[in-house]
């Protein structure tokens, strides 16, 4: 195998796109409001000093005391500084350039293992370490896999996945690294596709959600531009059509951030390839890891066709996915729930032809207000207190919530159905 390393413009990705997403969290921003495009290795993590001009450089991100150990705390854990013993340096460095080069060190000292976190909204997102040697096991599979299946060589990365998950670490990161191939990321990325800049040869790094719109756009692409679509499944008919589009066909990885890749294809009439790390488990929804015989149990129910191919039937824990983006309506509910201007919600994903976003269903308390004045109460609770995937999109207000002939609750209709609004391309989360 070959022995893959991290460059410092690699770690400094990384860091960027780690950061920003924190910092939307702690800062309840959007993704344009972060400024994580203007951000580089002379960037400064904390406030610019009250001696500096208006309009001197280099940019800075203006983290305080308390938003710096978080920030510290995520690069530390994400690249397990602990195990050098460096992680203390993070806090006496000023740019992000200074923080490449300790990670850099510390990997050199024994950090090499990548700790991701996985989405959703179950509270603190679950750590899911990662043995260096078996992402790196990983790319260099795909990296052969890809120079097999290919009709030409392969020109470029087009990243339209954030590089700090697993699945966009992989094939963002590693999988460039073991081509030796640039990489394009972010908005620049986003913005080759209206502005007809891609090439044959292309591999670009996406998710359903951004395949979905670059579909209803109809995007067209060179002949030889190659997609891969992970964190989620990605509807056949979207696939169909941008190939229709000139795409020249998509790969499927299926995974998470608890075991990295697990299965391949290439056509959605397939059922997917178990990678060589994996063999079919004792149970339907287990794996067992080839090298070392430990088992994992999957969030998915499977359906084996035989050992080495199967077919995803759908969640075990009820989480749709959102953007990339694992959600819980159940759990958003619950939150809702407690407000005391609502007597009962159900919140459900939007149906295929309505959106990919959630709704919510609304019974309000007796005496709180007008349904406009809770509407608008909604919608300010929402962008204060849940992610841009929890966020319901459409609410519709009753008396009681709908129910079928067998008293179950049931599904209702948005009248009209409802604008697919936009999510930050940072939201791609599990492989």
């Amino acid at each position: 195998m070959n022995r893959l390393e991290l460059d410092k413009a690699s770690i400094l990705a990384v860091i960027v796109s780690l950061l920003a997403d924190e910092l939307k969290s702690l800062r309840h921003l959007s993704s344009h409001q972060v400024g994580s495009e203007r951000w580089d290795a002379s960037t400064l993590v904390g406030e610019m000093p009250a001696t500096a001009a208006p309009d001197q450089d280099p940019v800075a991100i203006g983290a305080d005391s308390l938003e710096l150990l978080s920030l510290a705390t995520c690069v530390a854990t994400f690249f397990n500084i602990y195990d050098s013993g460096l992680e203390d340096y993070l806090l006496r460095f000023k740019t992000l350039g200074e923080w490449a080069d300790l990670v850099a060190t510390a990997r050199q000292r024994g950090s090499e293992n990548i700790t991701f976190a996985t989405s959703g909204s179950t509270g603190a997102p679950k750590q899911c370490l990662q043995q260096w040697d078996a992402l790196v096991a990983e790319a260099v599979f795909f990296a052969e896999y890809f120079v097999r299946g290919s009709d030409q060589p392969l020109q470029r990365i087009i990243a339209l996945s954030p590089c700090h998950h697993i699945y966009g670490f992989i094939f963002s990161i590693l999988l460039p690294t073991a081509l030796q191939l640039p990489v394009i990321r972010g908005l620049k990325a986003l913005a080759m596709i209206p502005q007809r800049k891609l090439q044959s040869g292309d591999l670009m790094i996406g998710f359903p959600f951004i395949w979905r719109q670059l579909s209803r756009q109809g995007a067209s692409f060179p002949a030889g531009a190659i997609g891969i679509t992970s964190t989620g499944p990605c509807d056949p008919a979207i696939i169909r059509d941008l190939q229709r589009q000139g795409l020249a066909r998509m790969v499927e990885v299926y995974g998470s951030s608890e075991t990295a890749g697990i299965g391949v294809r290439s056509n959605p009439e397939q059922p997917f390839k178990l990678l060589p790390r994996w063999e079919r488990g004792a149970q339907d929804n287990s794996l067992t890891e080839c090298k070392t015989g430990a088992a994992y149990e999957l969030n998915d129910q499977l359906r084996w066709l035989d050992t080495a191919h199967f077919c995803p039937e759908g969640r075990r824990d009820e989480a749709v996915q959102v953007g990339g983006v694992n959600v819980f309506p159940a759990l958003v509910a619950e939150r809702l729930q407690r407000l005391p201007e609502l007597a009962a919600v159900a919140v459900r994903l939007m149906s295929a032809h309505e959106g990919e976003r959630l709704k919510a269903f609304i019974v309000p308390a007796e005496g709180c207000g007008d349904q406009a004045s809770i509407e608008a109460l909604l919608h300010a609770w929402c962008m204060r207190h849940l992610t841009a995937a929890e966020r319901p999109k459409v609410f519709t207000f009753g008396l009681a919530l709908p129910q079928n002939a067998m008293g179950k609750q049931s599904d209702w209709a948005i009248s009209g159905g409802a604008p697919e609004s936009s999510l930050p391309m940072e939201n791609s989360a599990s492989i």
